[in-house]
């Protein structure tokens, strides 16, 4: 494989079980006395871990700066991953293994050169893996450079057009391994021969693999085994002078780095997460390295047990159907044996009866899979981790790929105390746990969705500058949140999601912080979108243990100021300013609402009034505020008629009137078609319209009532079809109208019926 017979170059491809078994095979039969594998050096005091009983694959090195998080990397590694196993195989034997790829430090200090950590922003959870090589990716769109997807080239020039299936047939399913890398180092030093000279980052990654490989040679080594990815192969075969590499590497500026493992999943292994080097099946590719005979059968009987569990049909005889279905089809195909697409093939006709359906879970939960690896106790970690780790364990969360609902009732002391985690974590930026909404009317219940991704570490990194545990970091990160804002919505924001996560000392602090905005807060949407969080925090700190008696204050205080700025709040809006305070407006309501104070009701209830009555503001925040008095049952009969008459009299600009019908329609249907007299306001207002007019309105009314599901527009023409019909309230309306224009109501009742979800013979 090369020309000197010390040094032995294995060309691999990531997270293959073929290379990882031919290459136990050939390091078995090589006996090298030291192993060079391609990744990061600045992991090598972790290395050992490899072998602890706890370490349970897929796992991923994790090399990140401390004083840059961000700044990190993933080293990905599984089972069937070659480097794992020529690792594995070394430290077994008690033969030196090395990381030999260019630090981990002198690429980050590249990256902070060019782009501050401060000004790089949010660019996800880490950069990828330095050791994770391009020539991995199969399937590459069209324009990538040789460089990029060396394989495709092989797989082309074999006549395929699937370069994934052209390296399964050749590389993972080969039982033999002789001579595959010599065979990888001769395609790789053909394509290389084509492809321009390295330049930048490869070039000096490629000369410290040299470096290394020399230093080895250097203290005596005699049989040196380097795994390297297989583009790489050619460049290290012969290392020639140094003079050229040293030069290359001098003056490079370092940082610090720590460097551990973390739990990494079968997902994050694939194409569909975005990672460079993953491979598009990693649930096949385990099941290649752990079932090297019977491949098929054994794949097959798995997936009609997934079938069984989703209530699938899936007999032993149509297991077998399958399996033979699928041998038959690779030798039609002249293939050696079944790959996943004869397979797959085999399972959709006969376990499937030819639905596809059914293979999108086959998909998931066997071809991709969310196993979550595990790492030892002892593996290197922040303090946060490891106070996480204390609480999960405490509370019995157990971390998991898998997406799982959680289910708490805040009244039961442990499940509260998985709430302010959750909460604790989110104020952290760390989301191992989603909110969702909940459907019962008790204030005790709390519904969550959680899934643990790999890159939450990172996360955890990057949150442990705030403190050493989860009530120290995020009373911190609340503290700096809050002194370095000065918007009233932001700060009672904070004030509510420091509360649900029982943060003591940062409540007193953010509500300090609110009381001292509000007092020269100006803008009265700002007051009103506080309200809200405020009201929150009231409402529910009985349950959680929060002092009530401190936040009401605040929210008297704003409440009036609120009362008091909205008149002059409400005058001179144009549409985009009128949607934005009717959206304060509800704010204010669901305020009201949730404290439920009679004196406060009241109040703004008049003020409501004052505005769903006043001439010159926009109609959206008259109909509003109309819609708001009815849902609170403050409007009787004849409000809403004088208020409809008000809105929609022939005085009213046709957009201001088609704005008020908005505003009034959003919310409960059902309330909606209680409303005789609305209706027949709407009704004679659309019969009065010019034609032109109406067909202008008619965008506006659409709109209006596009909000509604179908059943309740069907409900809504059934309304508009009994008024017509004489029912009582028509009558009251439509007496003396003898006179009416059939032929013209006979052109409009179409359209109004399609506005409403009317069936046309209806």
């Amino acid at each position: 494989m090369t020309t000197d017979p010390a040094l032995t170059i294995f060309g691999i491809r990531h997270h293959g079980p073929g290379c990882a078994r031919s290459l136990l095979a050939a390091l078995e039969q090589l006996a090298p006395d030291i192993v060079l594998v391609e990744g990061p050096p600045d992991a090598q005091d972790v290395l050992p871990l490899i072998l602890h009983e706890a370490m349970q694959p897929p796992v991923a090195l994790l090399v990140y700066a401390p004083e840059a998080p961000r700044r990190a990397a993933f080293y990905p590694f599984t089972h069937y991953s070659p480097e794992w196993q020529a690792l594995r195989y070394a430290l077994a034997r008690g033969v030196p293994a090395r990381f030999m790829d260019l630090p981990r430090a002198i690429t980050i200090a590249a990256e902070l050169d060019t782009q501050p950590d401060e000004e790089a922003g949010d660019t996800g959870a880490a950069h990828a893996a330095a050791s994770v090589e391009p020539e991995a990716v199969a399937d590459a769109p069209p324009g990538v450079t040789l460089r990029d997807d060396p394989i495709a080239k092989l797989a082309e020039a074999a006549g395929y057009t699937d370069h994934e299936l052209w390296w399964e047939h050749q590389i993972e399913q080969r039982q033999n391994a002789a001579d595959l890398f010599a065979g990888i180092m001769e395609a790789m030093t053909a394509l290389r021969a084509e492809a321009p000279a390295p330049e930048g980052d490869e070039a000096r990654r490629e000369a410290h693999m040299r470096q290394t490989i020399r230093a080895a040679r250097r203290e005596g080594f005699q049989r040196v085994a380097v795994v390297c990815g297989a583009w790489h192969a050619p460049a290290l075969a012969d290392p020639g002078p140094a003079k050229a590499d040293a030069a290359l590497l001098a003056g490079l500026r370092k940082v610090k780095v720590q460097a551990t493992w973390i739990p990494w999943t079968n997902s994050r292994l694939s194409y569909r997460s975005g990672y460079g080097a993953g491979v598009r099946s990693p649930g096949w590719y385990e099941h290649l390295w752990t079932a090297p005979d019977r491949q098929t059968i054994r794949w097959v009987a798995r997936a009609a047990g997934l079938l069984r569990e989703a209530d699938l049909d899936a007999s032993t005889a149509n297991v077998v159907e399958a399996a033979r279905l699928a041998e038959t089809l690779a030798a039609l195909r002249g293939l050696p044996l079944p790959g996943l697409a004869e397979t797959h093939e085999a399972i959709q006709t006969v376990l499937c009866n030819g639905d596809p359906a059914p293979m999108a879970l086959i998909r998931d939960r066997l071809e991709i899979g969310e196993a979550l690896g595990a790492v030892p106790d002892d593996a290197p970690a922040v303090p946060l981790q490891r106070d996480l780790e204390a609480r999960q364990r405490r509370l019995r969360l157990k971390p998991t790929a898998e997406i799982k609902p959680l289910d708490l009732d805040l009244r039961n002391e442990t499940d509260r105390a998985r709430s302010q985690l959750l909460h604790g974590l989110r104020l952290l930026g760390i989301a191992w746990g989603k909110p969702e909404a909940s459907s019962g009317k008790g204030t005790f219940r709390e519904l969550w969705t959680l899934q643990w991704r790999p890159e939450l570490a990172v996360a955890i990194v990057e949150a442990s500058v705030w403190g050493n545990t989860i009530e120290e970091a995020a009373t911190a990160a609340v503290r700096h949140a809050a002194d370095t804002t000065t918007e009233l919505p932001r700060l009672t924001g904070l004030l509510a999601d420091a509360a649900l996560a029982a943060l003591t000392e940062a409540v007193a602090h953010v509500l300090g912080r609110v009381q001292t905005s509000a007092a020269v807060a100006g803008d009265v949407r700002h007051l009103m979108d506080a309200l809200p969080a405020l009201a929150r925090v009231a409402r529910y700190g009985d349950v959680r243990g929060t002092a009530r008696d401190a936040v009401e204050p605040v929210i008297a205080a704003l409440f009036e100021r609120v009362v008091i700025g909205l008149p002059g709040a409400c005058a001179s809006l144009d549409d985009d300013a009128a949607a934005q305070l009717a959206a304060s407006i509800d704010r204010v309501q669901e305020s009201v609402t949730l404290l439920d104070n009679p004196d406060q009701r009241a109040e703004w209830q008049d003020a409501l009034r004052g505005i769903a009555g006043r001439d010159g503001v926009h109609g959206l925040v008259r109909g509003r505020c109309c819609r708001l008095l009815l849902e609170d049952r403050a409007l009787d009969d004849a409000d809403l008629e004088r208020l409809a008459r008000l809105a929609l009299s022939p005085a009213t600009p046709t957009p201001d009137a088609a704005a008020w019908i908005t505003g009034v329609t959003q919310g409960s249907g059902l309330l909606l078609l209680q409303l005789d007299r609305l209706w027949l306001a709407l009704d004679r207002w659309l019969s009065d319209l010019h034609p032109e007019t109406f067909v202008e309105t008619l965008p506006l009314l659409r709109r209006a009532f596009s909000q509604f599901q179908g059943p309740e527009r069907r409900a809504m023409g059934e309304k508009v079809k009994r008024l017509h019909r004489g029912g009582q309230a028509a009558e009251v309306e439509f007496d003396g109208l003898a006179g009416l224009d059939r032929a013209r109501a006979d052109r409009v009742l179409p359209v109004l019926a399609a506005i409403l979800g009317v069936r046309g013979d209806e």
